[in-house]
């Protein structure tokens, strides 16, 4: 396996090697204190501080008094975490140089790496009014017409898309898209409409708020289904129902003969939906009673009803105006019986922790030094704890509580949530993540008397995946308790936390929430068995992304531009309507979609990132591997103080590192292949950096590149490379082979998956080998870089014959004169 190590000078410095090791490298050097040739990488959190530095403030202000511009601009930098320009960068950056290094001498210069603001690919500008339709069983009826009774397109019928967004969207503008989901099949219908289609009733796991026939069952713990919307008589008006069980079959689909007589009509409402029965009867909710009331009217309350999903295959079928949820339940009759109940009646605490709310309460203890928060409501929905903070483990502490609990009249409650964490990194998830319970809370985490709960810890560690957690809380039954989750960290390990769903309720609970079976075709239901369940429409699978230009729609397609679209069978494939984690889902899928894509590649994914949204665009490009495009590139200033304190940015230098006095220059390690040593590259402080395999009076072989931190050339005229080099120990073989020097500009973190220039070097300027004198090596031309941000690699490789030793400094990227 490739052993890939990133070295820093601190850790160099503290490691040991051989007489034989430290001899070749020379070392008996003096640290000069005389800050020359520091490279300063920007961090997230250095933006902040710019933006909010005192001199910058004045600075801005100075610029544009009267309009504020500039002031908006720094404050800008700070939320961003980019700089609008390279004037904004030579504006502001010296005086967070100062603020840094307040005693550097004169001619002191600081090489600052720093993120600058990259317009976004021009295409993109197309992307704009981007909306979903999915197109209804209606619109699959005039699509076909008299032809034939089907509710998918066809090869044949694919084509009237256009035709079908013209009658559904009203009043379209010049350039709104839309993404149109729709049911595709390959098997055309037969002709001859008036022929009469069974309908069959096929469960869906997914409801987008279409109105039309269902079957509404309920899945009890005997394994049967009992289906909603009757009374025990069709001449009752009121009442619980105590329905039969249904036959589901295979697929879940419910047959016609079973399932005729047991539709509910969803039709739309102000609020949500009104159910009609097949007695033609309206539920409705009537007083304080839990039963149901029917009408052939429909009433003036309590007859609006929502359907919201779970997340598990099941719905929760709410009335609006009593906020009583629909059930199924075990009666003492010994039967199974539907009834609307509130919370309280199934449920002590409940809560899905997408949102804040007055069910939990965030109580710090420590916070990380640099953050205001541990804990925080994620954009995804639900709760998340990390102290990762400016890519640093920090010790914090910090609790979600819940608010208080009753367990008087419970006699088996159990907790549960949804637990993931990551980055453990083989550490023990019960010292960084708890679970307690105190029934003295009131408001003081460290005055309450707490017990602490076991959970299942063997799922978590390394992965999003949530897992189902459930923990007995018989020992709590007649008090008042909270619960309290804890999050701590070290300076060690900092753990990503997520929690979701938390739920108390008896154990042994006999309430039950519905499905859903849609009305389809009987004579679609193998052909819906090769598309997902979906209850909008008939169970589109397909996704096209159209455009209204010039009057009329047409799908977008542009030369040389790349669109995926998230289709319903993508969205059934994980599990929601939306994706919360583009960053771990779409890398995979563009790698499966586009498996022979080069480096460079974009890709426009058009996707809904919460529920209930409209579609979004991203772009995507492959580096190494698919990531989300940035909004800005890495560019590198150099600034040199001037007697009277002031820095001045240098034009015509993109790199002046003399890499010696105690300085690395920014530039970093990547070990390829190490056998025999732990590194390759040092930094030293008298002789820059150098490279060796040679210990214990062996030879290794080894590969370890020295890469240099971004090089801006964008606004270089005819930039060119020069550096100083001496090496020794070459044997006489090749100094080509052993020593080499690449360019690159695409590279991301992986030297072996970016595309590299070779440098064609004149080895007559090089050092002789015989001796630890430097030679100045070049220039190098690298005007064919120019209007670019390129990397530099200065690459070493030894043998088992040679392991020479070779030292680097004073590399200069500059202007030739």
């Amino acid at each position: 396996m490739k052993k890939i190590l990133f070295i820093s000078t601190a850790l160099l410095a503290a490691l040991t090697a051989c007489d034989d090791y430290n001899d070749q490298f020379n070392l008996d050097s003096q640290i000069s204190d005389v800050k020359k040739g520091v490279a300063i990488k920007l961090a997230a959190a250095d933006y902040a501080t710019i933006a909010n530095n005192a001199t910058n403030k004045e600075i801005a202000l100075s610029k544009d008094p009267e309009n504020g511009t500039y002031v908006a601009a720094l404050e800008a930098i700070g939320k961003n975490r980019y700089f609008a320009s390279k004037t904004e960068a030579e504006w502001f950056l010296p005086a967070f140089i100062t603020e840094k290094y307040p005693q550097a001498d004169a001619g002191s210069r600081f090489s600052v790496s720093y993120n600058m603001y990259r317009e976004p690919s021009t295409y993109l500008a197309d992307f704009k009014n981007l909306t979903e339709y999915t197109l209804s069983n209606a619109d699959y009826r005039n699509v076909w017409g008299e032809m034939a009774s089907a509710t998918y397109l066809s090869p044949s019928t694919v084509k009237k898309l256009p035709e079908v967004l013209s009658g559904a969207v009203s009043n379209p503008a010049e350039g709104d898209m839309m993404v149109v989901n729709y049911a595709y099949s390959e098997f055309e219908p037969s002709a001859g409409g008036g022929s009469v289609v069974p309908m069959v009733y096929q469960k869906v796991t997914s409801f987008d708020g279409e109105a039309g026939n269902y079957v509404i069952a309920a899945k009890a713990d005997d394994g049967n289904y009992y289906p909603f919307g009757k009374l025990d008589k069709e001449s009752y008006n009121y009442g619980y129902m105590n329905p039969s069980p249904i036959t589901v079959g295979e697929n879940g689909v419910i047959a016609n003969a079973d399932g005729a007589e047991q539709v509910v009509t969803l039709g739309k409402s102000d609020n949500g939906f009104t159910l009609l029965n097949g007695w033609s009867k309206y539920i409705y909710l009537s007083g304080t009673y839990n039963s149901f009331n029917v009408s052939s009217s429909l009433p003036t309350e309590g007859g609006e009803w929502t359907v919201n999903s779970n997340g598990d295959g099941t719905f929760a079928l709410v009335n609006v105006e009593k906020n009583k949820t629909v059930k199924l339940t075990y009666t003492k009759d010994n039967k199974y019986s539907y009834g609307a109940y509130p919370e309280s009646s199934y449920m002590y605490f409940s809560d899905p922790m997408n949102k804040e709310s007055d069910k939990f309460t965030i109580k710090d203890v420590t916070l990380p030094e640099g953050s205001t928060y541990v804990w925080k409501i994620d954009s995804y929905g639900y709760y998340k704890g990390s102290a990762f903070v400016n890519k640093q483990n920090l010790p914090s502490e910090s609790y979600v509580v819940s608010s208080e609990i009753d367990l008087s009249n419970a006699t088996a409650p159990v907790l549960s949530f949804n637990l993931a964490i990551n980055f453990l990194n083989g550490n023990k998830a019960t010292d960084f993540f708890t679970v307690r319970v105190s029934s003295n809370y009131t408001g003081d985490v460290a005055g309450a008397t707490w017990t602490d709960l076991t959970y299942d810890a063997s799922k978590v560690g390394s992965s999003w995946t949530f897992t189902d957690q459930s923990i007995d809380l018989s020992q709590f039954k007649g008090q008042k308790i909270v619960i309290a989750y804890g999050y701590k960290s070290t300076d060690q390990c900092a753990p990503t936390v997520e929690l979701k769903n938390t739920l108390v309720k008896e154990k042994d609970a006999k309430y039950w929430d519905v499905c859903l079976f849609k009305e389809v075709p009987e004579n679609e239901v193998a052909a819906a068995m090769m598309r997902m369940t979906r209850a909008s429409g008939a169970y589109a699978n397909s996704a096209a992304l159209y455009v209204y230009s010039n009057g009329a729609w047409a799908e977008y397609s542009k030369e040389d531009v790349n669109v995926l679209v998230a289709d319903p069978k993508f969205y059934a494939e994980i599990g929601t309507d939306y994706v919360s984690k583009p960053s771990v889902i779409f890398p995979v899928y563009l790698a499966q979609k586009f498996p022979y894509a080069v480096k460079g590649e974009q890709v426009a994914v058009v996707y809904k990132k919460a529920a209930d949204s409209n579609p979004i665009v991203e772009e995507y490009t492959l580096n190494g591997t698919w990531a989300a495009s940035t909004a800005y590139s890495t560019r590198t200033t150099i600034f040199e103080k001037a007697a009277d304190g002031t820095y001045t940015a240098q034009a015509g230098v993109y790199l002046d590192e003399p890499l010696t006095g105690g300085s690395d220059g920014g530039f970093t390690v990547q070990d390829i292949a190490l056998t025999g040593v732990s590194y390759v590259w040092k930094s030293d402080a008298s002789y820059g950096w150098k490279a060796s395999a040679f210990m214990n009076n062996t030879n290794y072989p080894t590969e370890s590149w020295l890469l240099t931190p971004a090089i801006d050339l964008s606004e270089a005229v005819s930039p060119q490379l020069s550096f100083e080099e001496a090496h020794k120990f070459l044997n006489n073989n090749p100094l080509s082979e052993f020593m080499m020097i690449k360019v690159s500009t695409d590279y991301v973190d992986d030297v072996e998956t970016a595309t590299w220039d070779d440098v064609e070097i004149d080895e007559t300027q090089w050092s002789d080998g015989q001796s630890w004198d430097f030679y100045k090596v070049g220039p190098y031309s690298l005007s064919m870089y120019k209007g670019q941000v390129i990397r530099i690699a200065f690459v070493y490789k030894s043998t088992n014959s040679a392991a020479p030793t070779w030292e680097i400094k004073n590399a200069l990227v500059n202007e030739a004169e």
